[in-house]
């Protein structure tokens, strides 16, 4: 995906959020600002990823702080507050493919840029996909089942995931639930799985083996590198797993976001705020990743 300037002040946003939510000693902070811009400065161009770089500035800015999960009160608000959307939103979605499909999508919305008030009118409007490729998805899902990996995105989009995951199990799919091998971010991982109550209703659930805003595979596991190159089917869910995983133009890939960002939505060719199904190659992608 292309790196667009206003990627700068968004960055420049996490660094300040991150470092507020990471310590109170204002000379601690002073610190990890200090060397977390530095790094933005240093890291910022037009061949960059957005969210490869924030993997950088979030493993200083822990480094520094000695707090290595940041957003934890974030995650626990935000799971909290998408399991009474959940319970509020989903008897108004069908058990059909698509439908299941935006209800994974509705989820998306959450973020920690957004305060409630925000999410939940983006949560309540009428989730219909700008792009939608669930036919081809359909088709897909009718040859021989094989392993399908989910990899989750946001603390709190579990509650979403799992009718759209249990579904496909239905169908006879071999379906992992993907988390992060530990906090980065607001990601859920698998101690923010357990303690929403929905470990047990989403196993068998692996983690990546990595800490990171969506993947890079040269930093994973080597057991989940294997999951990874075995899988038939593999679902992202959000946008850091379309900024680091687009350029690959993996047929097997299906991406489901919400666009929430200006780069995000030109890349995919949609507007703000749009929801988004589509498989890899079809989406138009600047070459230099």
């Amino acid at each position: 995906m292309a790196m667009l300037p206003e990627c700068h002040p968004c960055l420049e946003r996490l660094v300040g959020l991150a470092v507020e939510l990471a310590t109170p000693d204002p000379e601690v902070r002073r610190q990890a600002f200090k060397s977390a811009r530095r790094c933005l400065d240093q890291e910022f161009g037009p061949g960059a990823i957005p969210a490869l770089i924030a993997n950088r500035l979030l493993g200083i800015i822990h480094q520094i702080s000695g707090n290595q999960d940041p957003f934890a009160a974030r995650k626990a608000a935000s799971t909290a507050f998408a399991a009474r959307m959940h319970r509020r939103l989903a008897p108004a979605y069908g058990d059909d493919l698509e439908s299941l499909l935006r209800l994974a999508a509705v989820g998306n919305a959450l973020d920690f840029f957004r305060g409630e008030a925000e999410a939940t009118r983006e949560m309540l409007a009428r989730v219909g996909f700008e792009i939608a490729a669930v036919p081809d998805f359909q088709q897909e899902l009718t040859g021989p089942p094989g392993l399908l990996l989910y990899l989750a995105d946001n603390a709190g989009e579990q509650f979403f995931d799992r009718p759209l995951v249990s579904s496909l199990r239905r169908r006879g799919w071999r379906v992992l639930y993907a988390v992060k091998a530990g906090p980065i971010q607001n990601d859920l991982t698998l101690a923010d799985l357990e303690a929403s109550g929905l470990l047990a209703a989403l196993e068998p659930v692996v983690d990546t083996g990595a800490r990171t805003v969506g993947l890079e595979l040269h930093g994973v596991s080597p057991g989940f590198r294997e999951l990874y190159m075995a899988a038939r089917i593999i679902v992202a869910k959000g946008m850091g797993h379309f900024e680091t995983m687009s350029h690959l133009s993996d047929p097997r890939v299906w991406f489901l976001l919400q666009a929430k960002c200006s780069p995000v939505a030109q890349a995919l060719g949609v507007d703000l705020n749009a929801f988004v199904f589509d498989r890899a190659p079809a989406i138009s992608l600047d070459p230099r990743g």
